[in-house]
């Protein structure tokens, strides 16, 4: 992937994956589109020359114009939703060893929904079936 970091930022990502929904007017040009989902425009304003550089960002159009992902943007969106996966599932995966040492069921079960949907760590699974509540600080 072009993008300098190597990867993606929760910002990058969240605004390639509207953009994967259809193009949006310029932010310079029509705040509210950004603001209805939950983006900064200023923080998007910021992120836009590296994304645009990179070839993963095209402004389309005059005046402003709007955004549009180029297929190099769609293809990085791909890979760092699948790098989220794959770490989820590895997570799962490392979670059955917790599960296998006769955590019971229940405990085990809502942990396990809950790491995979992503909604926590692995350390916080393995945390609530240890102490009946999840760990790392994060709300459950």
């Amino acid at each position: 992937m072009l993008v300098p970091s190597g990867r993606l930022s929760p910002l990058q990502q969240h605004l390639l994956q509207e953009l994967d929904l259809g193009d949006l007017p310029a932010p310079e040009r029509a705040p509210e589109p950004y603001l209805a989902r939950d983006l900064d425009t200023d923080e998007v304003r910021d992120a836009l020359p590296t994304l645009e550089w990179a070839g993963l960002v095209e402004r389309r159009g005059g005046d402003g114009g709007s955004l549009a992902l180029t297929p190099l943007g769609a293809a990085a969106l791909r890979e760092a939703e699948c790098d989220e996966l794959t770490a989820r599932l590895s997570a799962v995966a490392s979670f059955a060893d917790t599960v296998s040492r006769g955590a019971p069921p229940r405990v085990a079960g809502h942990a396990l929904k809950r790491l995979a949907e992503g909604t926590w760590t692995l350390e916080q699974a393995e945390s609530y079936v240890r102490t009946g509540h999840p760990g790392g600080g994060a709300p459950s």
